[in-house]
């Protein structure tokens, strides 16, 4: 692989999440003296969570021009002349990729612009593994169904992924306001932006999982041959427990650590279906 390219996509990253980084450790630091009750009582939303136009502008288009770069990098890992390389490490390059897209579209309405501060490492430590790995996976001669069912259940991972880290993110803060720990509570996005776009996320990752799953079994042959039935039944078990989740929400008001509890276990499902599957066949049995 070219070096300049990669690298260039690292400093884009890098500079980006300094920038935000700095300008979130400004906002933590602003008004240290600020307690829940007056933030309760007093003080609107925007006090407790003041941005900077410039500062939020200069890292978007940084994050866009890092996205435009990473782009073309997992374009040419994904592609060959003849198939489609469907390996690990293209696939989470992918899948981040896919995050921060997301991401740098919600911001567009919400404020979440602090959450690429999880999303920026994540993108670098997948161009990391980029450059350092030395494995071939075999590509994969792939139709036009099988690409729709491919391109449906990574975009479904990379958004339940998010739903997973928000839900862990807003046990956080949920702990910080009853541990009257604002300092810190300023860093992230409103309680209630985070809710919306957790919700958001759930049911957007719970549709195109349905339909990675309805597109496997209508277009794929062998969905139940001996290597890939583990990866069907668990990805079934997942959206069962996201099912549960979504209605026990709906029904009982489950939130904090049993939104944790609950897309942590539906979420690790879908890891131990595809990306395990893929790390132990193609790193541990090659």
């Amino acid at each position: 692989m070219n070096l300049v390219a990669p690298l260039l996509c690292l400093a884009l990253y890098a500079m980006a999440f300094m920038v935000l980084w700095q300008n979130a450790r400004r906002v933590a630091l602003a008004s240290p003296q600020m307690t829940v009750d007056s933030v309760s009582t007093t003080t609107p939303s925007a006090a407790l969570h003041p941005t900077s136009e410039l500062n939020l502008a200069v890292p978007a288009l940084l994050s866009l021009a890092a996205l435009c770069a990473h782009a073309w990098l997992t374009w040419h890992m994904l592609t060959t002349p003849a198939a489609l390389n469907l390996g690990l490490v293209p696939a989470i390059n992918l899948i981040t990729l896919l995050m921060n897209a997301v991401v740098l579209g919600a911001t567009l309405r919400m404020p979440v612009a602090n959450l690429n501060l999880l999303l920026y490492p994540m993108a670098m430590a997948a161009l990391l593994a980029a450059l350092l790995d030395s494995s071939a996976s075999t590509p994969l001669a792939v139709t036009a169904p099988m690409a729709l069912h491919i391109l449906l259940s990574l975009t479904a991972y990379c958004v339940l992924m998010m739903a997973a880290c928000q839900a862990v993110l807003l046990a956080m803060q949920e702990n910080n306001l009853k541990t009257r720990n604002l300092r810190w509570l300023r860093i992230l996005p409103p309680l209630e932006s985070m809710e919306r776009l957790f919700v958001s996320m759930l049911w957007l990752g719970m549709l195109l999982l349905s339909g990675a799953i309805a597109s496997g079994f209508i277009f794929l042959e062998n969905m139940f041959d001996q290597r890939v039935v583990h990866h069907t039944v668990l990805t079934c078990v997942s959206w069962l427990v996201y099912a549960a989740f979504l209605y026990g929400r709906y029904r009982y008001g489950w939130r904090g650590m049993t939104s944790v509890r609950w897309t942590s276990l539906a979420f690790a499902l879908l890891v131990l279906g595809y990306l395990g599957s893929k790390f132990v066949v193609e790193y541990l049995l090659s």
